[in-house]
Protein backbone atom coordinates (compact mmCIF):
# COMPACT_ATOMS: atom_id res chain seq x y z
CA UNK A 1 0.00 0.00 0.00
CA UNK A 2 1.64 3.26 -0.89
CA UNK A 3 -0.91 5.04 2.07
CA UNK A 4 -1.37 4.57 4.94
CA UNK A 5 -2.04 8.02 6.70
CA UNK A 6 -4.38 10.03 4.94
CA UNK A 7 -5.58 13.70 6.12
CA UNK A 8 -8.68 14.80 3.94
CA UNK A 9 -9.97 18.58 4.50
CA UNK A 10 -13.33 18.83 3.59
CA UNK A 11 -15.80 21.37 5.76
CA UNK A 12 -18.82 18.81 4.37
CA UNK A 13 -19.62 16.33 6.91
CA UNK A 14 -21.47 13.62 4.51
CA UNK A 15 -18.50 13.79 1.38
CA UNK A 16 -15.79 13.51 4.73
CA UNK A 17 -18.10 10.69 6.56
CA UNK A 18 -18.33 8.52 2.78
CA UNK A 19 -15.05 9.47 1.89
CA UNK A 20 -13.75 7.58 5.52
CA UNK A 21 -15.99 4.62 4.62
CA UNK A 22 -14.62 4.28 1.34
CA UNK A 23 -11.22 4.81 2.50
CA UNK A 24 -12.46 1.40 5.56
CA UNK A 25 -13.42 -0.44 2.52
CA UNK A 26 -9.93 -0.14 0.48
CA UNK A 27 -7.82 -0.96 3.65
CA UNK A 28 -9.45 -0.88 7.51
CA UNK A 29 -5.54 -0.50 8.07
CA UNK A 30 -5.18 3.05 6.96
CA UNK A 31 -5.77 5.29 9.20
CA UNK A 32 -7.59 8.24 8.14
CA UNK A 33 -8.03 12.13 9.64
CA UNK A 34 -10.76 14.49 8.83
CA UNK A 35 -10.19 18.31 9.28
CA UNK A 36 -13.41 20.46 8.59
CA UNK A 37 -11.01 23.63 8.16
CA UNK A 38 -8.11 24.04 5.87
CA UNK A 39 -6.69 26.81 8.26
CA UNK A 40 -7.21 24.30 11.34
CA UNK A 41 -5.41 21.46 9.21
CA UNK A 42 -2.45 23.79 8.36
CA UNK A 43 -2.04 24.26 12.20
CA UNK A 44 -2.25 20.94 13.73
CA UNK A 45 0.33 20.17 10.68
CA UNK A 46 2.69 22.61 11.43
CA UNK A 47 2.18 21.75 14.96
CA UNK A 48 3.10 17.95 14.15
CA UNK A 49 -0.13 16.74 15.34
CA UNK A 50 -0.56 15.33 12.02
CA UNK A 51 1.41 13.52 9.83
CA UNK A 52 -0.45 12.37 6.87
CA UNK A 53 1.68 10.56 4.04
CA UNK A 54 -0.87 12.49 1.59
CA UNK A 55 -3.51 14.71 1.69
CA UNK A 56 -7.06 15.14 0.01
CA UNK A 57 -7.99 18.81 -0.15
CA UNK A 58 -11.56 20.03 -0.79
CA UNK A 59 -10.62 22.89 -2.96
CA UNK A 60 -13.85 24.92 -2.63
CA UNK A 61 -13.08 25.41 1.78
CA UNK A 62 -14.37 28.58 3.39
CA UNK A 63 -11.60 31.22 5.02
CA UNK A 64 -8.79 29.07 3.19
CA UNK A 65 -9.26 27.73 -0.57
CA UNK A 66 -7.49 25.23 -2.23
CA UNK A 67 -4.48 27.42 -3.74
CA UNK A 68 -4.11 29.14 -0.06
CA UNK A 69 -3.88 26.03 1.09
CA UNK A 70 -1.36 24.60 -1.03
CA UNK A 71 0.51 28.10 -1.26
CA UNK A 72 1.01 28.24 2.30
CA UNK A 73 2.24 24.68 2.90
CA UNK A 74 4.55 24.23 -0.15
CA UNK A 75 6.36 27.37 1.85
CA UNK A 76 6.65 25.29 4.56
CA UNK A 77 9.87 23.19 4.03
CA UNK A 78 9.00 19.95 6.66
CA UNK A 79 5.50 19.93 5.03
CA UNK A 80 6.16 20.84 1.10
CA UNK A 81 6.87 17.38 -0.06
CA UNK A 82 3.54 15.57 1.17
CA UNK A 83 1.21 14.55 -1.43
CA UNK A 84 -1.79 16.70 -2.24
CA UNK A 85 -5.15 15.20 -4.19
CA UNK A 86 -7.58 18.38 -4.88
CA UNK A 87 -10.70 17.10 -4.24
CA UNK A 88 -13.93 18.72 -5.74
CA UNK A 89 -16.92 18.02 -7.64
CA UNK A 90 -16.13 20.28 -10.55
CA UNK A 91 -13.09 21.19 -12.64
CA UNK A 92 -13.85 24.84 -13.12
CA UNK A 93 -10.84 27.23 -14.39
CA UNK A 94 -9.87 28.12 -10.67
CA UNK A 95 -8.54 24.45 -9.86
CA UNK A 96 -7.03 23.77 -13.46
CA UNK A 97 -4.86 27.28 -12.39
CA UNK A 98 -4.17 25.62 -9.16
CA UNK A 99 -3.03 22.02 -10.77
CA UNK A 100 -0.96 23.86 -13.26
CA UNK A 101 0.65 26.49 -10.31
CA UNK A 102 1.55 23.58 -8.12
CA UNK A 103 2.88 21.23 -9.55
CA UNK A 104 2.79 17.43 -8.53
CA UNK A 105 -0.71 18.22 -7.36
CA UNK A 106 -3.48 15.43 -8.53
CA UNK A 107 -7.28 15.76 -9.05
CA UNK A 108 -10.13 13.29 -7.98
CA UNK A 109 -13.79 14.15 -8.61
CA UNK A 110 -15.76 13.64 -5.69
CA UNK A 111 -18.25 11.01 -6.62
CA UNK A 112 -21.37 10.70 -4.56
CA UNK A 113 -21.47 6.70 -5.94
CA UNK A 114 -19.61 4.53 -3.48
CA UNK A 115 -18.01 2.34 -6.19
CA UNK A 116 -16.69 4.96 -8.41
CA UNK A 117 -14.87 6.66 -5.63
CA UNK A 118 -13.52 3.23 -4.43
CA UNK A 119 -11.94 2.53 -7.72
CA UNK A 120 -10.66 6.52 -8.13
CA UNK A 121 -9.24 6.16 -4.12
CA UNK A 122 -7.85 2.39 -4.55
CA UNK A 123 -5.95 3.66 -8.03
CA UNK A 124 -4.24 6.39 -5.68
CA UNK A 125 -3.62 4.88 -2.61
CA UNK A 126 -2.91 0.90 -3.67
CA UNK A 127 -1.81 1.83 -7.28
CA UNK A 128 -0.09 -1.80 -7.93
CA UNK A 129 -3.31 -3.34 -7.22
CA UNK A 130 -5.42 -1.58 -10.20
Amino acid sequence: MKYKNILLVNDINDDAETFVLVLNAINHEIRSSVEGSALEALKKLQDSKLSPDIIFLDFNMPHLDGSGFLKLLRDIEALKRIPVVLYSRNSGHMLQEALTKFKGVQYLKKHTDFRKLFKSLQKIIIPEKV
